[in-house]
């Protein structure tokens, strides 16, 4: 695993805290390998800001309207309300064979069940495709769709913005 998901988790579990990322983070290769990416996060920031203002003058936002816009929103958003779906995503877009037991091993804290639970939605979403090999034994290996490539690649710039100093940002 590489230091980015390594300080996630140490953040998801509590036991840094988003600053002490932050100190962490200085020292991380990870920085230079994403360079573009994190000097395009201040522009898709105001991309997305510029957007927001012309359907607020387009738009009257009235309860029921956002009730709307959420219920559409939340159609997207709801497989990554899901405790694993990201660690998943990612673990399989990083291992060089991402057979069933090395995402396991890569994921130690996730029983069996959950994860084959959790690949079969990400299929079903089209995320991910699943091949069976046959042999003995049996094994199974996963894949990353282009959609499912597009929506880790749409997620590494929040992610990049909640961990970096926010000075390595402007």
């Amino acid at each position: 695993m590489n230091n980015l998901y390594t300080c996630l988790i140490l953040q998801k579990e509590k036991k840094v805290t988003l600053s002490e990322t932050n100190l962490i983070f200085k020292d991380f290769k990870e920085v230079e390998n994403f360079k573009e990416m994190i000097a395009l996060i201040p522009k898709m920031r105001q991309a997305v800001k510029t957007g927001v203002e012309r359907d607020l003058k387009d738009h009257s936002h009235d309860a029921k309207r956002i009730q709307y816009e959420l219920k559409i929103l939340k159609k997207g958003f709801i497989l990554f309300r899901k405790k694993w779906t990201f660690d998943i995503i990612y673990v399989i877009r990083h291992i060089k064979t991402p057979y069933f037991n090395e995402i396991k091993k890569a994921l130690p804290k996730i029983n069996s069940r959950i994860l084959t639970d959790h690949l079969r939605l990400l299929e079903k979403r089209g995320l991910v495709i699943r091949t069976v090999h046959e042999s003995q034994p049996m094994r199974v290996s996963y894949e990353i769709t282009e959609l499912g490539k597009g929506v880790y690649e749409l997620l590494m710039p929040l992610l990049w913005y909640f961990v970096l100093p926010k000075e390595d940002l402007k």
